[in-house]
C-alpha cells in the first residue's frame, strides 16, 4: 500500500529502460562480485590446503624434533657419565703411590725413592781391603791400656801322666768385656754438723749432684748423651732408665740453660778456624717447616735449628766480620757475599750436575763427550789430597788438574747444557779451586754432610722438635756434646764433669774445661 508522500510510479518506456539498464548494471557488478569471491574462496582454498600441509609438515617436524630432543638428553646423560667415568680414571691415573722422588732436579740421592740399579762395573767390585793389603788383624791392648787387670791363678786338675803342675809366667790375653749399664738408687742419711763452741749448723752436700735434682750428674750426663749425641729415642730411654719424659725434658732445658755461654764460645772460636764446613737439612717444629744446620770442622761443631733456609742463619754463626778461613758448602744461595770469607763449592754437587746432564741427552755427541772429559778430572780433584804427596807435587798436580778443568770449560760449545755446566766454572772460578792452594782444604763437602747424617735419622723418627725451646735445647746440647767428641772426651763423661763443676761453682768455666782435650779409653767409647 502506498503512502501519502510516496509518489505514484509511471511505468512509461523510459523509465523500463532506465531501469533495466540499472538492473543489468548490478548484475553485472554482482557477477564481477561472484568471480572475485570464487577466486578469493579458490585462493583461500588453496591457501589453506597450504596450511594443513604446512601444519602437517610442520607436526611431522615437530614428532622429529621430539625424537632428537630425547635422543639429546639420552646423550646429556651418557655424556654426564662418560666425563664422570673419565674423571675417575683420570683419578686413578694419577693416583700417586708414594714412590715418587721429590720434584727438581737437585734431589738428593738420600731423598731418591727409585735409584737406579748399580752398573755391572760396581757390581762387579768386590768389598774389604785392597788386593795385597795385609790386613790389621786382631787389635790387642797393653796393659797400660786395659781398665782391668786380673791374673789367673787357678790351677787345673792333675797332668794325665799323674804329674803336677807349677806355675810359671804366662802369655797375656785380652778381652773386651761389656758391662751393662744399671741404674743405682742412692739413699743418702745427711748428717748435720753442729760447732760445739757457736752451736751453728751445717748440711753435708751429697756428692756428684747439682742441688734440688733428684737425678745425679752422672745420670743426666749420660742420658743427655744418649738422645742428643747418639740419637736415642726419648721413649727408649724412659724404659730404660725409668724416667718420666716431663723430668727428660725439664732437665735438660735447665740444663742446657745454664750451658749456653759454653755453646756462644763455641760459635765465637769456629770462626777463627782455617776450614768450616756448612750445610743443611729439614727439621719441622711441631709440624712447621724449618732446617737444621751444620757448621764445624775437626775440633768445632756447631748444630742451629731455626724456623728458616735463609741468609739469616750463616750471618748469625759466622758474622759478618772478615774471616781467614775457607767456608765450603753446595752452591746454595744461602751463603751470601755479606760472608767475608773464602769460598769453596762442593765438586762432589758439581759431578753430580754433570751426570745428571749426561743422563738427560744420551743421544747428544756434545753432551756426552764433554761430560766424559770433565768427570774424571773433578774426581780426581776430590782425591787428590788423598794421595800421599809432599806439598810441592800437591801444589803442581793440582795446577795442572785446574789448568785442565778450565781448558774444557773455556772451549766453544753449542749445547745448552754443556754451555750451562762451562758457565758454572767461568762464573765461579773463586770459588771452585781453592783447594789448589792448599792440601788442607778439601774439594768436597762430605764432612758436613756425614756430620748431619745422625740428624737425619732422627727427623725420620721423631719428626722434628714440639717447641721453640726443644730447639734451642737441641742445638745447645748437640753443639757442646758433639764438640766435646772431636776433642776426646766421652760427651757423657764430659757433661758429667761439667756438672760437677756447676755443682761446686754456679760461676765455672766449662768452655776451660772443654779445650782440655782428653783422650777417653776404649771402655768410655764404648759407652
Amino acid at each position: 500500500m502506498q503512502s501519502i508522500e510516496q509518489k505514484p510510479k509511471i511505468c512509461s518506456k523510459e523509465w523500463l529502460e532506465a531501469e533495466v539498464k540499472r538492473t543489468n548494471r548490478e548484475v553485472c557488478e554482482l557477477r564481477k562480485r561472484s568471480l572475485a569471491l570464487e577466486s578469493e574462496n579458490t585462493t583461500l582454498k588453496n591457501d589453506l590446503l597450504k596450511q594443513r600441509q604446512e601444519i602437517f609438515h610442520l607436526k611431522n617436524t615437530n614428532n622429529y624434533q621430539k625424537k632428537q630432543i630425547k635422543e639429546l638428553f639420552y646423550l646429556t646423560e651418557c655424556f654426564e657419565e662418560a666425563i664422570a667415568e673419565n674423571k675417575k680414571l683420570a683419578k686413578e691415573l694419577n693416583r700417586r703411590s708414594g714412590r715418587e722422588n721429590p720434584y727438581g732436579l737437585s734431589t738428593p740421592s738420600s731423598k731418591q725413592v727409585k735409584k737406579k740399579n748399580s752398573t755391572k762395573e760396581n757390581q762387579r767390585k768386590r768389598g774389604g781391603g785392597v788386593k795385597g793389603h795385609k790386613g790389621y788383624g786382631r787389635q790387642d791392648f797393653t796393659k797400660e791400656e786395659a781398665d782391668r787387670v786380673l791374673t789367673l791363678t787357678s790351677k787345673p786338675p792333675a797332668c794325665g801322666c799323674g804329674g803336677g803342675f807349677d806355675i810359671r809366667s804366662g802369655t797375656p790375653y785380652c778381652v773386651v768385656h761389656y758391662i751393662p749399664s744399671k741404674i743405682e738408687r742412692r739413699y743418702y742419711e745427711k748428717k748435720i754438723l753442729v760447732c760445739s763452741t757457736c752451736g751453728c749448723s751445717e748440711n753435708v752436700s751429697v756428692p756428684g749432684i747439682l742441688p734440688g735434682y733428684t737425678y745425679s750428674n752422672s745420670t743426666i750426663g749420660n742420658m743427655l748423651a744418649e738422645h742428643y749425641f747418639y740419637g736415642a729415642t726419648v721413649g727408649s730411654l724412659i724404659k730404660r732408665w725409668n724416667i718420666k719424659q716431663g723430668s727428660f725434658f725439664n732437665f735438660a732445658h735447665k740444663i742446657s740453660d745454664r750451658l749456653l755461654p759454653v755453646f756462644d764460645k763455641i760459635v765465637l772460636n769456629l770462626r777463627s778456624s782455617f776450614i768450616i764446613h756448612a750445610d743443611e737439612t729439614p727439621w719441622k717444629k711441631d709440624g712447621v717447616s724449618g732446617y737444621a744446620w751444620f757448621f764445624g770442622n775437626e775440633k768445632f761443631k756447631v748444630f742451629a735449628f731455626r724456623h728458616t733456609r735463609g741468609s739469616e742463619v750463616p750471618i748469625a754463626i759466622l758474622g759478618t766480620d772478615a774471616l781467614d778461613g775457607v767456608l765450603i758448602t753446595d752452591r746454595y744461595g744461602g751463603y751470601v757475599r755479606t760472608l767475608k770469607i773464602s769460598r769453596q763449592y762442593c765438586l762432589v754437587h758439581i759431578i753430580r750436575d754433570v751426570k745428571k746432564e749426561e743422563e738427560a741427552f744420551p743421544e747428544e755427541d756434545e753432551v756426552q763427550k764433554f761430560t766424559a772429559d770433565l768427570k774424571p778430572l773433578l774426581s780426581k780433584a776430590i782425591s787428590l789430597r788423598n794421595e800421599k804427596k809432599d806439598l810441592g807435587e800437591y801444589l803442581t798436580e793440582a795446577k795442572k788438574l785446574q789448568k785442565k778443568i778450565m781448558d774444557i770449560c773455556n772451549m766453544d760449545a753449542k749445547d745448552p747444557a754443556v754451555q750451562h755446566l762451562q758457565n758454572i766454572f767461568r762464573e765461579h772460578k773463586d770459588k771452585l779451586f781453592q783447594w789448589v792452594d792448599s792440601p788442607e782444604i778439601p774439594a768436597d763437602n762430605n764432612y758436613a754432610e756425614r756430620a748431619l747424617r745422625p740428624t737425619v735419622i732422627a727427623r725420620k723418627i721423631s719428626f722434628g722438635s714440639q717447641s721453640e725451646r726443644g730447639l734451642k735445647t737441641r742445638e745447645i746440647l748437640m753443639t757442646i756434646l758433639h764438640t766435646a767428641e772431636t776433642r776426646g772426651w766421652n760427651p757423657g763423661k764430659f757433661l758429667e764433669e761439667s756438672l760437677n763443676l756447676l755443682s761446686k761453682n754456679p760461676n765455672a768455666d766449662i768452655y776451660k774445661l772443654l779445650l782440655k782435650e782428653k783422650q777417653c779409653s776404649t771402655s768410655e767409647k764404648v759407652a
